[in-house]
């Protein structure tokens, strides 16, 4: 959390002066995005149990038809942290007495490539206002390697397990809402919430079967150029 606080510092750092240059969202204009915030998993229950929240990042440009509606581009990395508590009471049952198992990795990588309509319900000069947005996902899966640090009767051993190939690639929807609020000329801080459907079950990630869907909130800073 301490770095996302420090690269978004940065980010608006970076992008100050640009504010004192007036423009508005208008016909035709783009728009320029960096973010950051948090995932929550939400289906299946495999994937509820045994991963938590993440935190990611990402950019986006935007163009506008007109000054009520827009068409973004964004691109979002997530990871999602193994919950490594959930994961060893699959293996309770085997794990003799006395044996202690720490567990690193094992995230659930995600890199979102967005492309979404955008609808504004308020007019480009109010100081605040909200949206709407919608569209269509492509998320590349990957999992982190695995390591376990297992130490019985005095020996300690480290196993490291490759994850890397065991998820697939999937195409989905998703849609939310968000809030503006004018920072400066061209300037606007905005936080946006996003529920995210993924087609197809993932095979082996979930014995039952199931879809994958989790919701994202992130803030940060838009420039209409």
């Amino acid at each position: 959390m301490r770095k996302l606080t420090i690269a978004l510092t940065v980010l608006m750092v970076c992008i100050l002066p640009l504010s004192m240059v007036h423009a508005q969202r208008t016909a035709g204009s783009l728009a320029v995005e960096g973010f950051g915030g948090i995932g929550y998993p939400m289906s299946p229950e495999f994937f509820t149990d045994f991963w938590q929240m993440g935190i990611g990042f990402g950019g986006g440009a935007q163009y506008n038809f007109t000054d009520m509606t827009g068409f973004k581009v964004s691109y979002t990395y997530l990871p999602f942290k193994l919950n490594s508590d959930e994961f060893l009471k699959l293996f309770e049952e085997m794990i003799p007495a006395g044996m202690e198992i720490e567990i690193k990795g094992g995230a659930v990588n995600n890199s979102i490539i967005s492309a979404n309509l955008v609808q504004y319900l308020t007019p480009p000069d109010a100081s605040f206002g909200f949206y709407i947005v919608a569209g269509a996902g492509y998320y590349l899966f990957s999992m982190g390697d695995l390591e376990m640090k297992v130490t019985y009767q005095g020996q300690t051993e480290t196993v490291t397990e490759e994850m890397e190939d065991d998820m697939d690639d999937k195409i989905g929807i998703n849609g939310g809402v968000g809030l503006e609020f004018m920072i400066g000329t061209t300037m606007n801080l905005f936080f946006e919430g996003k529920y995210h459907y993924l087609f197809g079950e993932e095979e082996g990630f979930d014995d039952t079967g199931g879809m994958i869907s989790f919701i994202t909130a992130m803030a940060g800073i838009r420039i209409n150029l």
